[in-house]
């Protein structure tokens, strides 16, 4: 009986109480990862106290200290005392504060936090104060309080950062990786608060010294240089609540990695999937998949529209309507870059660089034998243009004339009241076209025939192939360097765009079904996705029991294989089986179509082919591009010539 009772006896409770110190330790672990975040938290601090003026003093990399001096509204002896304090702030008065944040800081956890882990000093003065007072600590135990002289504003040192918790101050790296972090933080800062002076101090030498008043773009350009700077395309725009004032660099300044997207929300720097799916999708098709592109976005939006009380570290937020935000950031973008000349700069490499100088002077030679061969070609007359699918013209109606040269401004005027009326050809038009071409009309021509005919006498040839892979061409400031499949792919791709935007691609019938065996999971993306080949013009029926037979095929891949274009098919509808934007699963079969359908590096082309091509980059949309986001043109200016051949 006694052994069924001590079963049953009390012990003691197995829940405690934390200590203050282990729990302010606990909270240092989630805000204080490593000094920048100590830099991070005083800076936003400063800036919430209406600083002016912000000096940042930092040695060994932030262990030994970290000193941030600011000029702002400063604190009295009590709000020292209070500051320092687990939970304190000045920054809410009422849940009704929480659901619109307007300063950096609020959750009243950050000095507490860091005076838990290090050797904190404060000393501030209030505007009007005879003097200034001053509170230390040391692992979150008040060590002094009293008067100090200081100048208006407020003084933080934090010195032997983590030095009662080594296991995490053994994880710190090394003083510049830690350097690194930090300048990190500033810059964010930085460009965030233009309006504010900045300075910082590293092992004392002054690395920045910001005047307060700089413009966004020339805080870009110290922290990442002019040459990026000069590039920047500046977006600005105000709609339905939203502030959008962003700088973007065109695709060739692409990134291997998303570090160089800067996104600020009121003033705070965030990361954000949902904007930066949005920057991804409006460079798609301009750059390659696996770069990542350099913005600089700056929002202004209601604070009660977006939460800042995600994360402990306030790095991400939540929004009351993120389709707003994902769809005016991508028209911004997309609205630029249409607008943009994104032709990538041909660029050598210095001499004594990796490149062979022998190799380079040969290759300098055979520029210079292109460039003499690629003189005026008078035409003689209007040519028959290539059956082949691939070069049909295509109409292209947003191309703007304003940006052609002379006469393919007049080529694309005469081409647009060309097709004002396909239904009932205008007369007039063939008219002027003939004029101006100087050559007859041929009565049973097709509108597209006549088109391609006279707009290559309107344009004499000026490109020639090389290698079979290369056009290159005379322009009014130099050449072009064009590579054929990554240009026709363009083309093709906006023609499958366009066509499949307005309707259904046309289908050609085949004069023999083609049968194809599938897989268990090809015929199930079949029956998912039976509207979506439909519309692209391909008819399918059942044969047999895991087989479908191929009566139409899009008109303008008639040369495609066309089992080997199903199989690949099927692949790009399997990778895109769980994506929810349909505008993202048409770009990848579309872009197929495309690259299917473009003539290939090693295809050789008549100087008609040529000449078609080179007539259709001005007509389309994003022709600096391939779909897959490769350049399909470098330019070499004049200038550039002349300093390669030493003649500046």
């Amino acid at each position: 009986m006694v052994e069924v009772l001590e079963q049953f006896a009390p012990v003691a409770s197995r829940i405690k109480i934390l200590p203050d110190l282990l729990v302010n330790k606990i909270a240092a672990g989630e805000v204080i990862e490593r000094p920048a975040s100590v830099v991070k938290e005083l800076i936003e601090n400063s800036l919430d106290a209406g600083a002016g003026r912000i000096a940042l003093i930092v040695d060994d990399g932030g262990r030994q200290l970290i000193r941030v001096v600011d000029n702002g509204c400063g604190m009295n002896e009590e709000e020292l005392r209070l500051c320092v304090l687990p939970h304190a702030t000045s920054k809410l008065l009422s849940d009704e504060d929480l659901g619109a944040i307007r300063t950096m800081g609020f959750r009243g956890e950050a000095l507490a936090s860091i005076a838990a882990v290090s050797h904190l000093r404060i000393a501030s003065r209030m505007v009007g104060a005879i003097e200034g007072r001053e509170v230390r600590m040391s692992g979150d135990q008040f060590e002094a309080c009293g008067a100090t002289g200081c100048a208006v504003g407020t003084s933080i040192e934090v010195r032997d950062l983590f030095f009662n918790m080594p296991a995490r101050r053994k994880f710190l790296r090394g003083g510049s990786t830690e350097v690194g972090h930090i300048n990190e933080q500033f810059a964010r800062l930085a460009l965030s608060h233009p309006q504010v002076g900045m300075e910082l101090t590293v092992n004392s030498r002054t690395t920045q010294n910001l005047p307060s008043g700089q413009s966004r773009l020339e805080r870009i350009s110290r922290f990442y240089g002019p040459e990026l700077a000069a590039a920047l395309m500046h977006i600005s725009r105000s709609e339905r609540g939203l502030t959008i004032d962003a700088y973007a660099a065109p695709p060739v300044h692409s990134r291997a990695t998303p570090q160089w997207q800067y996104i600020f929300v009121n003033g705070r720097f965030i990361r954000d999937r949902h904007i930066a799916h949005a920057v991804k999708e409006s460079y798609r098709g301009l750059m390659e998949p696996s770069r990542h592109a350099v913005v600089f976005l700056f929002l202004e939006i209601d604070p009660e529209q977006v939460d800042v009380n995600v994360h402990p570290t306030k790095v991400e937020v939540r929004w009351a309507d993120s389709n707003l935000v994902y769809s005016q950031v991508l028209s911004a973008l997309r609205e630029t870059f249409q607008r943009a000349d994104l032709v990538t700069p041909l660029r050598f490499r210095p001499r004594g660089d990796s490149i062979d100088s022998v190799e380079e002077e040969r290759m300098r030679a055979e520029l210079a034998a292109v460039l003499k061969e690629a003189g005026p070609t008078p035409n003689s007359g209007a040519f028959s243009p290539s059956t082949d699918s691939r070069f049909a013209t295509d109409r292209a109606s947003q191309s703007d004339p304003s940006a052609l040269p002379a006469s393919m401004a007049d080529a694309e005027r005469l081409w647009r009241s060309f097709y004002a009326s396909p239904a009932a050809p205008q007369v007039e038009a063939y008219s002027d076209l003939s004029r101006a071409s100087g050559a007859p009309i041929d009565p049973s021509a097709t509108q597209v025939d006549r088109f391609d005919s006279h707009i290559a006498n309107l344009i004499p040839p000026r490109a020639i192939q090389m290698h079979n892979l290369y056009l290159v061409a005379e322009s009014d400031d130099g050449i072009v360097i064009i590579d054929q499949h990554a240009l026709h792919e363009r083309v093709m791709y906006e023609q499958f765009r366009e066509r499949f935007t307005n309707g259904t691609l046309e289908s050609q019938r085949m004069l023999l079904p083609e049968t194809m065996r599938l897989t268990p999971e090809q015929s199930a993306l079949l029956d998912a996705n039976a509207e979506l080949l439909r519309k692209l013009g391909i008819e399918l029926t059942p044969f047999g029991a895991d087989s479908v037979a191929i009566h139409s095929f899009p008109a303008l891949m008639k040369d495609a294989d066309v089992q080997e274009f199903m199989r690949d098919l099927f692949d790009r509808l399997a990778q895109s089986a769980g994506e929810t934007q349909t505008e993202v699963v048409v770009h990848r079969v579309l872009d197929l179509m495309a690259c299917k359908a473009a003539v290939k590096a090693g295809d050789s082309l008549t100087q008609e082919e040529i000449q078609s091509l080179m007539a259709k980059r001005h007509l389309i949309e994003k022709s600096t591009s391939c779909p897959h986001g490769r350049p399909t043109i470098l330019r070499l200016t004049k200038t550039d010539l002349n300093r390669q051949f030493k003649r500046t």
